[in-house]
């Protein structure tokens, strides 16, 4: 991930173009010129933009109701506003959130204020290690290290080294049982206008990097999927193929721009 826009309010950041796009204000001028860009060239970033954030209450309901988790640990977490994760917990669920963006992270403390069990620190996704480490966290953390991780809406942020190391230090750091939640954005890379949309985000400093779910599997391994294959966003709603225009299913395919699944330390 590139580090030129962090706390630069002179240059767009990717977390605060997409609190735009879901239509937040915690964000800049700079960032609204770079989002109103995207969406001329992809009309159906806005309904991404809620798939992946509705898709974030189920997987909170799912971890801590059906499958038992304590504690949840979430990565490029951006703001935490009302549809996010400590909102679908129950009471008692320790969250903690992260962002590698200082302004995010201030933001996000305004916004949660003294909300009880609920944590947000300055990390970066690609460097786990340094969060869970860090004394505070450690002190929130169960001995048997039983911890749900979630790394949502960001693999196409980070190049395949960072993603590597990510998922396989949380592997080896984390206890038995323990899972991941993990998604896949995708892109249809043989779009014209796709690729224009990656090479925008390049030129304002955001390399995209977008994979296949089959490529994805590779990345993550030795985290074992919950399932045959990942479950695409449009499934994992129920929203309806008939939702999508055409020109929504050329740029994004016929997933709805990406899918996830529960991966699994066995």
């Amino acid at each position: 991930m590139s580090r030129e826009n962090i706390a630069d309010a002179s240059k767009p950041n990717a977390g605060r173009i997409y609190d735009y796009v879901l239509g937040g204000s915690h964000n800049f001028e700079v960032d609204r010129q770079a989002a109103e860009h995207i969406i001329k060239l992809l009309p159906f970033i806005p309904k991404y933009a809620r798939l992946q954030r509705w898709t974030l209450q189920n997987i909170a309901a799912e971890l801590t109701e059906k499958r038992g988790y304590n504690v949840i640990v979430d990565f490029a977490s951006g703001l935490p506003t009302e549809d996010h994760i400590h909102y679908n917990v129950p009471e008692g669920t320790i969250v903690i959130y992260s962002d590698y963006d200082p302004i995010t992270v201030e933001y996000a403390h305004e916004i949660l204020g003294d909300t009880p069990n609920v944590y947000y620190f300055e990390a970066d996704a690609t460097e786990p290690e340094k969060l869970l480490n860090n004394p505070q966290v450690k002190s929130l953390l169960t001995d048997d290290k039983k911890v749900a991780f979630v790394l949502w809406g960001v693999s196409a942020f980070i190049n395949n080294d960072g993603l590597i190391h990510a998922v396989r230090y949380l592997h080896d750091w984390s206890g038995p049982d323990s899972c991941l939640v993990f998604n896949v954005q995708s892109l249809n890379r043989d779009d014209p206008t796709s690729q224009k949309f990656v090479e925008y985000y390049r030129s304002i400093g955001i390399p995209l990097h977008i994979r296949t779910s089959e490529e994805c599997l590779d990345i993550v391994h030795p985290w074992q999927l919950d399932g045959d294959d990942f479950i695409s966003l449009i499934d994992w709603h129920d929203f309806g193929q008939d939702e999508l225009a055409e020109e929504d299913i050329h740029s994004f395919g016929p997933m709805g721009g990406g899918s996830g699944g529960y991966l699994i330390k066995a």
